[in-house]
């Protein structure tokens, strides 16, 4: 799908499938457009007056032009109460818009009147309409015979502005594409079945966003994990035959390679639980337990596209979690590459080991803060459920940057305490460490088992178990991946090269 920015003609006049205009609540469609009300000689007032077309949120009113109007098709989609009208609820509004054109047709030219306003900034209301449009196109082909989608819906958008905001909605749009292309990256491979996506192959995708970017990358295999003392990561790919592998790229956007961020993703590709195995039920969905890798790698896709001046440091380890006969087991003690032993309570609990191994070699990379994104714990999903992911920190103003950026990024979450006597239940009688302190509390306990391995460096943790995957659909968001915490991470990054 295509996006493209033109001057805003009489809109009458504009040849396209379909018109799509926006309607806050109170106003009256015959004043904002009444060269259209004209057009349809008044019949627009009288649709609102039936309230077949109206303001409410994301209230949508298909009116056939029969000829009245250039446009086969116009769309009033309801942008809702003005004075609570922002970034989300402007996304949502034209997410909903995006579904109705979407829903029919193929290849067609869609034209969107963005009239500027007080109530959100012009860029900002441009990047809404684009990433709403953008993932609401998202489509997972799968591995079907016979293609379900036969053709793109849409080929073009156009967005109609004045002449001197134009400037505006191109890094608006420029944004929201590079936003939607991350996330749908990370959705693709999410949705990947585990044996389309073993963890050679997830380090194959994140080695070519870099390379497309001009980021450098490398790879370490098992021998050079095996030198760097990398327990965590060895432990739990022991029962597979896959290969695991740490993925390390290196963004640089800055002169020199100081204040760099550390992302951290776990890319367990398949989460059997091991010799601590799962439950039947439910297991298929463990092939998105890699969904903090893919938001690594869409992130740098994004960042990839914007170019911030900031220095970024993506550490991304991959394993598949298998129980064999090599398997790592219940009781086992192993030494991580920090040195710190672990015993092993649950092999179910094994992306913390993956992390801690990436944490611990990302700080000796030097690097000033770092996120780690996760599908970490059933826990977060038992606190939070569906809806929101979970931050915990052992830094509070970094973790509000954090907060600000889902916030900006219309993406839910919340943060977690992180006290003392959770760090606790997670100290061993045979070792440093145990990888699982208990059920309650659990996602906590996750988390400050990663803050080990932080120690005094800024560090955020996003528990994204709950959120990465979802069987329920929405406007914008397909059974399946959601790409979650993308969008934040992006965000967050550049806030930072605007700081």
């Amino acid at each position: 799908m295509q996006v493209n920015v033109e001057k805003r003609p009489q809109l009458p006049e504009v040849d396209c499938d379909e018109l799509i205009v926006p309607l806050w609540k109170g106003e009256a469609l015959a004043q904002i457009y009444p060269e259209l009300d004209q057009a349809f000689d008044g019949g627009l007032d009288v649709l609102q007056a039936n309230k077949e077309i109206s303001g409410e949120a994301k209230a949508t009113g298909v009116v056939h032009s029969m000829g009245k109007i250039a446009a086969k098709k116009l769309i009033v989609i309801g942008m809702g109460d003005p004075d609570k009208f922002d970034f989300v609820s402007a996304r949502n509004a034209w997410g909903r818009a995006a579904k109705t054109v979407l829903g029919k047709g193929s290849q067609k030219n869609v034209a969107i009147d963005l009239p500027t306003t007080d109530r959100l900034e012009t860029d900002r209301l441009a990047q809404a309409v684009t990433e709403a449009f953008g993932l609401a196109d998202y489509h997972y082909e799968g591995y079907r015979l016979k293609p379900k989608r036969e053709a793109d819906p849409v080929a073009t958008v156009r967005i109609l502005a004045a002449e001197d905001a134009q400037d505006a909605v191109r890094e608006g749009v420029k944004r929201g594409m590079a936003l939607a292309k991350g996330t749908n990256l990370a959705r693709t491979l999410v949705n990947e079945p585990g044996n389309y996506l073993p963890p050679r192959a997830l380090k194959d995708a994140a080695v070519d966003v870099a390379r497309r970017h001009g980021m450098q990358v490398e790879v370490l295999e098992k021998a050079k994990l095996e030198e760097l003392g990398m327990g965590g990561v060895l432990s739990v790919a022991q029962g597979s035959v896959e290969e695991p592998y740490v993925i390390v790229v290196r963004y640089q956007g800055r002169e020199t390679w100081d204040d760099v961020i550390g992302l951290i993703g776990k890319g367990v590709t398949f989460d059997t639980g091991g010799i601590s195995i799962k439950p039947v039920a439910g297991m298929e969905n463990m092939k998105s337990d890699m969904g903090g890798a893919g938001a690594m790698i869409g992130a740098l896709e994004a960042l990839g596209q914007l170019k911030p001046k900031v220095n970024v440091l993506a550490v991304i380890g991959t394993v598949e979690n298998m129980p064999s006969g090599s398997a790592f087991r219940p009781g086992d003690v192993i030494t991580t590459m920090s040195g710190k032993t672990v015993e092993i309570i649950t092999t179910d609990a094994e992306g913390r080991l993956v992390l801690a191994d990436c944490i611990t070699y990302a700080k000796q990379q030097g690097v000033s803060c770092l996120v780690d994104a996760a599908t970490l714990t059933g826990g977060i999903v038992v606190a939070l459920g569906n809806v929101c992911s979970g931050a915990m920190t052992n830094n509070q103003e970094m973790v509000e940057e954090v907060l600000a950026a889902a916030a900006a990024a219309g993406e839910r979450l919340w943060q977690l305490p992180t006290f003392d006597e959770y760090r606790e239940l997670n100290k061993s009688h045979f070792a440093d460490l145990k990888n699982s302190g208990g059920r309650n509390g659990h996602a906590i306990i996750g988390g400050v088992f990663l803050q080990e391995f932080a120690e005094d460096t800024p560090w955020v943790h996003l528990d994204i178990a709950g959120t990465a995957y979802n069987v329920n659909q929405g406007d914008m968001q397909p059974a399946g991946a959601t790409g979650v915490m993308t969008r934040t991470i992006t965000q967050f990054v550049m806030g930072r090269a605007q700081a």
